[in-house]
């Protein structure tokens, strides 16, 4: 089945070449496009796609791109949000990832790294640029210690995805060497980032390391 995909993006321009080269796309099939955050939000709410594909500086709206994740999450948590910015700075990045934006995608991005990345992120990945993950990852190795060894409660069973996770292993792979669903997998994900208040797989790792819950280089 395709993915469905809404896309906010306020300047015609970005918004039509974007249609157009998803449209490209025999695994992807747009269900909305719009330059306004609250009317996507509106539309949304009725049509609920799989993925949004948002920018964070909206000026045809009173709300930012941030506020129009936020809403759209409290109302439908299952959706998967990923920005499509020109900003990579930390006053936009860590406010989206906290808003619930699972993937971080810049305007710099090739056409192939859009559609791998709106692919990958229906398959429970955190898409992200380069150097929006390596800046997420040094905010991290520089954030104090907060708990000790284990603190978050984590069982057993996701200490050992965690440990898989910082080897490198994606979700599928994971599923595949401990012989359990993938559908597995990705539940015992939903409980980490939950119990080490995370949005991604990068912060997982990067917390994990900082509290010593994993020695394994990421």
């Amino acid at each position: 089945m395709p993915i469905n995909v809404t896309i906010i993006e306020d300047e015609k321009t970005i918004l039509e070449c974007l249609k157009i080269l998803l449209a490209g796309s025999k695994n992807i099939r747009i269900i909305g496009a719009f330059q306004s955050g609250e009317r996507a939000i509106d539309a949304i709410a009725t049509n609920p796609p799989d993925v949004v594909l948002v920018d964070l500086e909206l000026k045809l709206d009173d709300i930012s791109g941030i506020e129009v994740i936020k809403r759209i999450k409290e109302s439908l948590p299952e959706v998967n949000i990923m920005v499509f910015t020109k900003f990579d700075d930390d006053g936009h990045l860590f406010p989206a990832i906290k808003a619930g934006a699972v993937g971080y995608l810049l305007k710099d991005a090739s056409p192939a790294e859009i559609i791998n990345a709106i692919e990958d992120v229906c398959k429970g990945y955190a898409p992200m640029s380069g150097r929006i993950a390596r800046r997420i990852l040094e905010e991290h190795h520089h954030a104090p210690m907060k708990k000790g060894h284990n603190d978050f409660t984590l069982t057993p069973r996701e200490m050992e995805i965690l440990e898989k996770l910082s080897k490198g292993l994606d979700p599928k792979a994971i599923a595949k060497e401990l012989d359990i669903k993938y559908d597995t997998v990705r539940s015992h994900l939903k409980n980490i980032y939950k119990k080490l208040h995370v949005n991604c797989m990068i912060e997982a790792v990067a917390r994990a390391k900082e509290n010593g819950l994993i020695r394994s280089r990421y």
